[in-house]
């Protein structure tokens, strides 16, 4: 179903379909008349595109101008990505004619992730790296979680905490005090006000919201030396992002309370990887030359040449900094939600990084797409058609974080 976006809206459309925003409360019905009032409220709570009806009853289409010949370039790209993919079941084929239409839109800006891949043959003598026995075995020294996480899960597992006192826990970092309070009067939330303190944010936004926002974004400064010359971190962390935000909105499409850790287990989903890459440099060197010659999937290559895989090694690191259960759990299935002992919150994950891949914003390393676990598409009870409206929000908020949080992260 295609949409309109809040730009060309002009007064006296009328809405085909109920507009609700990122948290699903309804903002204006079907049917409404758009007035200049409406044009406001929409672009004050954030919301990118609708569905209207033209003057006969037909809903409004708008159609991008694009050259035929970049998008039947981008489409055979495409398919090579979508190669594992059954293009055939309805979720799956909506993505794909979603990430043409973006790739196609953003053709000079998007490349597919094969710029860091060296072609060739792994080193005579070279053997195979055993990385989860060396983890285990703990000849590896694994990074230290911030502190000021260990002390935000304590004091949100306590029900009598109040804001009050989680505040005074996320002030004794001014960074990242000054990273969630740009959040919050961001685009990202599209409060109608300012909010000018840490304490007032939690009581809007929520005390495990704030916490999964600080768990992310601490997170990942943890691994922010990783050479540039070897792995774009930017890159990185705009995929990684994305994904967030997609996990958030798809939670909140389900009616699901406490979105914000759905956005930290989409922002982590590939913590591994960052492992792999600090710690093992030249092995990452030799498994992208085995995708390249192979054109196996990264996730698929990690195992026959490292014997474990990224959810792995992200699951013993979570462990290790005895993060939540279900946040650990979302990471590690995220590939296989089915099998998860929370599918729903894992499957969220596993089709935002479906999405966030397909329309190649950013990269984790990843050049082909891993195999669709269909199980849990059913289990999910959503609807193909929603991927258009998620997508206009996802590319819409990224542009948010990646002016606030790029030079921070």
């Amino acid at each position: 179903m295609s949409c309109i976006s809040v730009e060309n809206i002009k007064q006296g459309m009328v809405l085909s379909e109920d507009v609700r925003d990122i948290n699903n409360r309804l903002l204006l019905s079907k049917d409404q008349k758009i007035t200049q009032k409406h044009i406001r409220i929409l672009k004050i709570w954030g919301v990118t595109a609708i569905h209207v009806m033209s003057e006969g009853g037909i809903e409004t289409k708008e159609e991008p101008d694009i050259n035929p010949e970049v998008i039947e370039i981008v489409q055979d790209t495409t398919k090579n990505i979508f190669k594992n993919i059954d293009l055939d079941h309805p979720a799956m084929s909506e993505i794909f004619r979603l990430s043409v239409l973006h790739r196609s839109q953003n053709y000079q800006s998007i490349k597919v992730s094969d710029d860091k891949l060296i072609p060739g043959k792994i080193p005579v003598g070279e053997h195979r790296t055993d990385i989860r026995k060396q983890i285990e075995m703990q000849k590896l020294t694994l990074p230290e979680i911030p502190s000021i996480v260990n002390e935000l899960n304590e004091v949100t597992a306590d029900p009598n905490a109040s804001a009050n006192d989680i505040s005074k826990i996320v002030v004794k970092s001014p960074s990242l005090t000054a990273i969630l309070l740009k959040i919050a009067n961001s685009a990202f939330y599209s409060f109608p006000f300012k909010i000018d303190n840490i304490s007032r944010a939690i009581t809007l936004i929520g005390s495990k919201e704030i916490t999964g926002l600080a768990l992310g974004i601490s997170v990942m400064q943890v691994f922010k030396d990783i050479p540039q010359e070897f792995i774009d971190m930017n890159s990185f962390l705009k995929h990684s992002l994305a994904c967030g935000i997609a996990a958030r909105i798809l939670a909140s499409q389900r009616n699901m309370s406490q979105t914000e850790q759905m956005f930290a287990a989409g922002l982590l989903h590939d913590i591994g990887r960052l492992i792999i890459y600090k710690y093992f440099p030249d092995q990452a060197k030799n498994l992208f030359q085995i995708m390249t010659n192979s054109s196996q999937s990264l996730y698929h290559a990690e195992n026959s040449y490292l014997r474990c895989r990224h959810p792995e090694i992200g699951k013993f690191l979570f462990k290790k900094w005895n993060l939540p259960k279900s946040l650990e759990d979302c990471v590690f299935y995220h590939h296989r939600p089915t099998n998860s002992h929370y599918p729903i919150e894992a499957g969220i994950v596993h089709i935002a990084d479906i999405v966030v891949n397909g329309l190649g914003i950013g990269s984790s390393g990843e050049r082909f797409i891993p195999l669709f676990d269909d199980g849990i598409w059913e289990k999910l009870k959503l609807i193909p058609t929603i991927f258009k409206s998620i997508i206009d929000q996802v590319t819409h908020q990224l542009s948010v974080f990646e002016t606030l949080l790029m030079k921070e992260i």
